[in-house]
Formats: C-alpha cells, structure tokens, sequence
C-alpha cells in the first residue's frame, strides 16, 4: 500500500473511532490537518480524466475539420498559420497548466494530450503545404522526439503510452525501409522515458498513469522486440522472447506483486500469457527448422553483433533473477521458479537445434516444459490457496493437451473422451478450491 491509500483508509476509520470513544474529536481533526484533504475517489478523478482527454481529442479534430472546409480557397502563408495554430495554442495552454493546474491530472493529462496530437498534425500540414516528402519512419520518429518533452513537463501517462506506441510503429516502418540493424535504435528510443518511469514507478505503483503505461510497455515490448531483432540470428527470437515474457513476469512478481487485481499487474498477465503462448508454439517442430549453426555471424558485423548481444542479454537477464527469486521461493512460489527455466530451456533448445539434426530435442524440451509449467503453477495454487494460480495451470496443461491431440492421429472418439476428461477436471478443481476458500473465511 501507498502513502495515498493509507491516507484514505485513514480518514475512513476515524469516524468509527471518534464514536467508540478511542480517539477524541480534536486529535481527529489534528489528523486531518496533518495529512490534508482526503484523495478524491479514484472513480470519478478517472472518469474527469477520460472526459478531459476525449474533449482535447474532439476540439483538436473539429479544428483541424474546420480549417480543412476552406483549405483550398487558402494562400499557403495562411495554410502556414493554420497549421502551426493548433500547435501554438497547445503550447499555450500547457503553459497555463503548468503555472496554475500543475497537480491538476485531468488538466495535465487533457492539455499533454492536445499537444501531442497537435504535434502530429502541424507535421502532416506542413509536409503537405510545402510538399515535403518523406516515409513513415521518418514521420513518426519525428513526432515522438518532439512530444517527448511533454511527457516530462506534464508528466503525462498517456503521451507516454502514445510513445511507447510511436517507437513500435517507427520500428516496424524502419525494418522495412532503413539499413538492417536500424531498428535496433528502438531500445534508444524506449530508454528515454527511463527517468520518467522510475519517478512514476517510485511515486505510487498501483496508480492509473502507472499501471496505463505498464499495460502499454509491456504489449508494446512484445511487439518492437520482433521487429527490433531483424539484425540477429535466425531463431534468436526464441531465446529473447522466453527471457523478456520471464523477465516480465518475474520483475512483476518482486516490485508489482502487492497489486490486488489483475488490472494493476500488466508485467504479471502479460508475462505469462505471453510465456504460455510462445513455449505452446514451440512444441511444434516448425520454429526450430530455420536454425543452424551460425558461429560465424556473431564476427560478420557491428549491427549482428548489437543484435545477438541484445538477444542474449535477456535470457541471462531473466535467469539471473530467477537464480535469486529461487532461492526464497516455497511451494506457494513454485510457478516462478519454473517461469525462471523458460529461458534456459530456450538457450539449450536453441543450442541443441543450431547443433543440426537435433531439431526433435528442443521440441520435445518444450513439451517437458509446458508440463512442469502447468503443473508448478498448479501446485502453487492449490499450496496457497489461489484460485487464479490453479485456473493458470490447468489451463497450460489443457492447452498441452489439446495440442497434442490435434497433432496426433487419435480417433475423434479418443479426443473427445479427452476433452470431457480435461473440462471435468477445471470444474472439480475449481469447485474443490471455493469450498476450500468458503472453509477458510
């Protein structure tokens, strides 16, 4: 919990102890004082919040529409003016926010909004004034650079979502047009806004700017890594897919495991979905058909060594810190000591198929895997009496299942016995896990 929910919880109980007779009116009230006026309920700041957006949104678009009923009837000077005015009134009143609305969020969140957008029409009008041509790349790389400074001076969640977005569009639109290894820069891009995360994370953790801009990195990531490796390996994908989906799970569980819904754990839900979904794909044989021994394009170039670097580096990453949740973790944490194999089985998969050959191995590794998976968080759910956790497994273990059954020439009668088995397992599971939640409350 954060300062903020202290506070709130606080000025709930104190009226309950002023009528019970444990604390005095005036030491509530001294209360009160030193802590300040109560935090505005979370629902309806937000609900201000997506109002004020949306409103910058549509003043921005009815401009911009405005403007465009007469645009051809225009001198280019005064298609000029136009086109920078949206930019100049955003300007202005981030201005205003920021002397007078500064710990405002819907103020800050609304006008940041409005500038960045304003940012990305002032370019496409220009462009299109003065026939300037371009690509995309070059566009979106340069409406990010020039909205960055809002993310910092109105510390604004949503223009950096809009970043986050930016840079993995920019990085997709580089890999098709630039030199192979461009859009190994992505990660530069991604870097800026490191200061602003860690002030965000810092301040409060389980907060909407945080957790919004969480939800967006984290899909984002797994999205600009693909794209970003174009200058690696054939086949390093699957280590560094393994070791970030880890990695993120695992950095979620140790500095975002006190959130108390799934909303305010997008590392966690993305981490394992994202895990579940790659190491089921590697249990076929196709994504290990493409690899082979390939040593020497670790010395062919500066950009392939920047990319194999970058591959490697996650998977060690995530096994490092696996190593060490490990070294803690009991039963109730035995699915993030079996979410830490992920990479490994990765890297020795990987190793095993650039062998030449051997490309039954790590598909075979990977079915292992997807089983120990399903089963350790099954264990760890059923230890710690978390129904989710219990769901999770089961469903890595059906999936598994249904997988392989499709993959298989089992008659339909053998299938579909399998699948009654498989449902009436998640229902007795789960109906066991209730009354065992109902027993212990």
């Amino acid at each position: 919990m954060n300062d903020r929910k202290h506070v709130a919880w606080l000025y709930e109980q104190l009226p309950m102890l002023v009528s019970d007779g444990v604390l005095p009116a005036e030491t509530a009230d001294k209360l009160r004082r030193r802590y300040g006026e109560t935090p505005a309920g979370g629902g309806r700041q937000l609900a201000i919040l997506i109002f004020g957006i949306v409103g910058a949104a549509l003043i921005g678009a009815g401009v911009i529409l405005l403007v465009a009923h007469n645009w051809d009837d225009l001198s280019r000077a005064a298609r000029t003016a136009l086109a920078f005015a949206p930019l100049a009134t955003a300007i202005a009143l981030g201005g205003w926010v920021l002397a007078r609305r500064r710990g405002s969020a819907p103020w800050c969140e609304g006008a940041a909004t409005y500038w960045a957008l304003t940012i990305g029409s002032t370019i496409s009008l220009v462009a299109q004034i003065y026939q300037i041509h371009g690509d995309p790349a070059r566009f979106f790389l340069t409406w990010i650079l020039l909205g960055l400074p809002i993310v910092y001076l109105l510390r604004s969640g949503v223009v950096a979502c809009l970043y986050f977005i930016g840079a993995t569009t920019w990085a997709g639109c580089a890999r098709g047009v630039y030199a192979r290894g461009t859009s190994l820069w992505y990660w530069g891009l991604l870097a800026l806004t490191l200061p602003y995360l860690l002030w965000l994370w810092r301040k409060d953790r389980e907060a909407w700017q945080a957790v919004l801009t969480g939800w967006a990195l984290a899909i984002c990531l797994c999205i600009g890594t693909g794209l970003s490796l174009g200058a690696a390996l054939d086949g390093a994908w699957i280590g560094a897919y393994t070791g970030l989906l880890a990695l993120m799970y695992l950095a979620g569980a140790r500095w975002f495991g006190g959130a108390r819904s799934v909303w305010q754990r997008p590392w966690q839900t993305v981490g394992a979905l994202g895990l579940g979904v790659v190491a089921l794909l590697l249990t076929y044989d196709w994504p290990w058909k493409d690899i082979h021994n390939s040593v020497d394009a670790w010395t062919t170039g500066p950009v392939m060594i920047i990319g194999n670097t970058l591959a490697a580096l996650l998977p060690i990453a995530a096994i490092c810190l696996a190593a060490r949740e490990a070294r803690r973790a009991g039963w109730e944490e035995l699915d993030l000591v079996m979410v830490g194999v992920a990479p490994l089985c990765g890297v020795v998969g990987y190793a095993l198929a650039s062998a030449g050959r051997l490309g039954a191995l790590p598909q075979a590794l990977f079915n292992v895997y997807l089983l120990a998976l399903g089963l350790g968080a099954l264990v760890a759910g059923i230890r710690g009496n978390r129904l989710g956790r219990v769901n999770a497994g089961l469903l890595a273990l059906s999936a598994l299942i249904v997988a392989r059954f499709f993959d298989s020439d089992l008659s339909f009668l053998a299938r579909g016995v399998a699948f009654i088995l498989v449902g009436t397992g998640f229902l007795t599971t789960n109906v066991v896990m209730l009354r065992r939640k109902q027993a212990s409350a």
